[in-house]
């Protein structure tokens, strides 16, 4: 099982993506300091994905769901960066 700290991180870098997630979805398609925003936000997501995946032993499966989980957050990060935001919250998903 995951430990409480990793939970805990878990749970706020989640906590802090969908408050950005929140306040980016009122902003312009295309605004870089959104874009900035929901990408740090995704990053930490993806990086206590990673931490609770490195850090504790479940199953298999479970790992498998992380992995894709973290997987997940880093390509949304790497297409805020980019500018690439064909399916981000601007188009009312939560990709």
């Amino acid at each position: 099982m995951a430990s409480e700290q990793c939970a805990r991180a878990w749970e706020a870098a989640y906590r802090h993506y969908g408050h950005i997630w929140e306040l980016t979805a009122r902003s312009p398609k295309g605004d870089p300091a959104a874009a900035r925003e929901m990408a740090a936000a995704s990053w930490a997501v993806a990086a206590a994905w990673r931490q609770i995946e490195t850090t504790t032993t479940l199953p298999w499966w479970t790992l498998a769901a992380i992995e894709s989980a973290a997987a997940a957050f880093e390509e949304q990060a790497r297409k805020y960066e980019t500018g690439d935001e064909s399916d981000s919250h601007h188009d009312g998903n939560y990709h």
